[in-house]
């Protein structure tokens, strides 16, 4: 398993676990919490990347019904509480935030989380009865306030390594980027941090949580049919060409090419001068392969296209065709847009 994502369910796992301490092995959230955990850790183990289990945990649901168990586990905590005359003082219902604390690592440093717990640790010292202390944190809203420092903090961190995932460029003049592109999953990580600020209550996280989740997964399939029917749908047979110089990939490339030359008027430099591809083709093919391409001389993302390209006029022969910009459309989102708008709209959608 990457390191990153190791991280990223540890804090899913810190961050329940105060809840599920609290309540018996048997009881049916923390049963339902612990599939769910046990369910995202398999998937991140058969992963082969960040990038494919974000989006595959976004595609079963899995960030909204983890933010979902705040509440349920809660509110089952707050159920199953013996009933009791002994009124508890502020510090024995402080531990459990303590010991919650302690668990976090390294979102104890953000200083938003720190903020949240000191403030709660502060009012421990000042109440005088536990009941006083509850009341006090549920009027400056830090029950809340501890739910969404954390997953904030959670969601920061996430759009962190999945920016910067993969090896930095050390010697290429090119600038250093990680291998993954996905801008609709940078906007999926940017807009949860902005709706969990928001969010007024934990029952409105999870409203706001499944907006963002269905939202974002609907870009996501988007984006990955448009990469397929604009580009990978050629440069595939077209590097199996390269490996293979076989008649039957040489005749799939030409098919290829040529059907989204005509369907889309373009051509080869329009293909690889749009944004969203090239970032893709820069970051994710190049990227994911440097190694290899480096030790074949191929030093950039650049040059790489200048080496597929003499493969491609091998299959065929009027690659730089007359462009059409009157098909260089796309439906987006109940409009059309040009080719070379896709990916600054999925980096708003």
């Amino acid at each position: 398993m990457e390191p990153a994502l190791k991280d990223l369910l540890d804090s899913y796992r810190s961050g329940l676990k105060n809840y599920i301490d609290s309540l018996p092995e048997d009881n049916k959230e923390v049963l339902n919490a612990k599939k769910l955990l046990s369910d995202m850790e398999s998937l991140a183990e058969s992963s082969t990347d960040y990038s494919a289990f974000m989006a595959e945990a976004q595609n079963r649901n899995y960030f909204t019904e983890i933010i979902g168990f705040y509440s349920k586990l809660g509110n089952e905590a707050y159920q199953l509480k013996p009933k009791s005359n002994h009124i508890p003082s502020p510090q024995e219902i402080a531990k459990g935030y303590h010991l919650s604390f302690e668990s976090l690592g390294d979102a104890k440093k953000d200083p938003n989380v720190a903020k949240i717990y000191n403030r709660v640790f502060q009012l421990e010292s000042e109440s005088t009865s536990g009941p006083n202390f509850i009341l006090r944190m549920e009027e400056e809203d830090l029950f809340l306030g501890m739910s969404k420092s954390h997953l904030v903090y959670v969601m920061r961190d996430g759009l962190e390594k999945l920016l910067n995932s993969g090896k930095p460029e050390l010697t290429s003049a090119e600038k250093s980027l990680g291998i993954v592109s996905s801008p609709q999953m940078e906007h999926y990580f940017q807009s949860m941090q902005t709706k969990m600020n928001e969010a007024k209550t934990i029952i409105e996280m999870e409203v706001l949580a499944f907006e963002e989740a269905e939202n974002s997964r609907f870009s996501n399939l988007w984006d990955s049919n448009f990469l397929f029917a604009v580009f990978q749908s050629f440069l595939s047979p077209l590097i199996s060409f390269r490996m293979t110089g076989s008649k039957e990939h040489k005749e799939d490339t030409k098919q290829a090419y040529e059907f989204v030359c005509d369907f889309y008027g373009t051509n080869w430099n329009e293909i690889f001068g749009n944004p969203r591809i090239w970032d893709y083709f820069e970051r994710t093919i190049f990227g994911g392969g440097k190694e290899i391409f480096n030790e074949q001389g191929i030093k950039s993302a650049k040059e790489l296209q200048n080496h597929l390209k003499g493969y491609m006029e091998q299959c065929v022969t009027d690659i730089d065709r007359v462009i059409d910009p009157s098909k260089q459309l796309v439906w987006f989102r109940d409009s059309e847009i040009a080719l070379s708008r896709v990916y600054e709209s999925l980096k708003q959608a």
